[in-house]
């Protein structure tokens, strides 16, 4: 096997250092980094591509379960969830073939999460599958996300989901439009639109998702198509194909 890089993330020193203790134990060739918080967590996977994640799910800065929000599916590396979540978050990651450990655990456990995720880096597809069923899963229980984590100027910082007027589809990017500024995410606007609470956010074209407390007024407009004006008057098109996701919602 091919070097791995292995990173842990956890905001406890000696939590971190027990992990490490038991990676030198295992039959492999590894360079281990460490974050002790959410954020600087993030940036090493953007930054070192890990092949492995430990990641705490409880951690200053994001949860782990944000990150993996916030991620992309080819950003993703194995991850080993460590946890000391209830039973039901427990029961989701069993259901969903998701590695974890949960605190407390012992060589033994962690022997068999370890050689599960080493694995895994066989089929990276099996693996993303994984934790799109584990966010579904655990969403039953819990809210949609509530900010993203964005890059500007190489500094990182939060856009409450709440502010975000509407999302728009460039490129390899989506943009995040609020009434004051605008933030470039690279993903694509299908993949987004499953971290967004279909509740507010609706898919009203195959460029924009809107949020619908800052819509003002829908015109209708040519050959069944619409156009909605946002509070700032900013206007965006909703599509025929679409309009059913907004006027069933509100049994227009």
């Amino acid at each position: 096997m091919d070097k791995l890089i292995i990173l842990i993330a956890d905001d406890e020193k000696p939590a971190r250092n027990k992990l490490k203790g038991f990676i030198s134990q295992m039959d492999c060739n590894a360079d281990i980094i460490e974050a002790g918080d959410g954020i600087e967590a993030f940036e090493m996977i953007n930054n070192s591509k890990p092949d492995l994640l430990f990641l705490d799910i409880q951690m200053p800065g994001m949860s782990g379960l944000e990150i993996i929000q916030n991620l992309r599916m080819g950003q993703m590396p194995v991850i080993v969830f460590v946890t000391a979540f209830d039973q039901y978050a427990v029961k989701a990651f069993e259901h969903n073939a998701c590695d974890y450990l949960l605190k407390p655990f012992d060589i033994d456990r962690f022997n068999k999460a370890f050689q599960r995720a080493v694995s895994k880096l066989k089929s990276v597809s099996e693996n993303n599958e994984n934790i799109i069923k584990l966010l579904s899963e655990l969403k039953k229980g819990k809210q949609f996300a509530e900010r993203f984590l964005v890059n500007s100027n190489g500094k990182y910082f939060f856009v409450p989901a709440e502010e975000i007027m509407y999302v728009s589809a460039e490129e390899k990017y989506v943009a995040l439009h609020t009434e004051k500024s605008k933030h470039l995410m690279r993903d694509t606007l299908s993949a987004f639109e499953e971290k967004l609470n279909p509740k507010k956010f609706v898919r009203i074209h195959r460029s924009y998702i809107v949020n619908t407390n800052f819509i003002q007024e829908i015109k209708p407009w040519f050959h069944g198509d619409y156009v909605i004006l946002l509070r700032d008057g900013m206007k965006l098109n909703l599509s025929r194909r679409y309009k059913e996701n907004l006027f069933a919602e509100y049994k227009v």
